[in-house]
């Protein structure tokens, strides 16, 4: 009965050892690929609005101009000034982002010249 008891508890062993083996590479790349995934979605966005992707130590962040006023993407969210500033651990990079962001935006006129 000791034996049975001992083989069984070994062979539970193993097949959750097999089983961790499979499951853990995924959830790692799974990871990985949220990473990748999230700086995709924010290289869209600047694209999409005439900019580019910032680093600040590494870190991908996106500022656009856009209608309503400045617009803070991190990590593939929109976030807001504050927590970008947060996020970043640095209130002059964002100062900088904006300006560059603001010298490059549109005038928004709404004159027509005849002709």
């Amino acid at each position: 009965m000791e034996i049975n008891f001992a083989v069984v508890l070994l062979m539970l062993g193993l097949a959750f050892l097999i089983l961790f083996s499979i499951w853990y590479p995924q959830a790692q790349n799974r990871k990985m690929d949220q990473g990748v995934r999230a700086l995709a979605r924010m290289s869209r966005h600047a694209r999409r609005h005439n900019t580019l992707v910032r680093y600040y130590n590494g870190t991908p962040f996106v500022v656009t101009h856009q209608r309503r006023g400045l617009v803070y993407m991190y990590a593939g969210q929109l976030v807001t000034r504050a927590q970008l500033v947060q996020f970043l651990g640095n209130e002059e990079v964002v100062r900088r982002a904006e300006r560059e962001e603001s010298q490059l935006a549109p005038n928004p006129t709404r004159l027509t010249i005849p002709g």
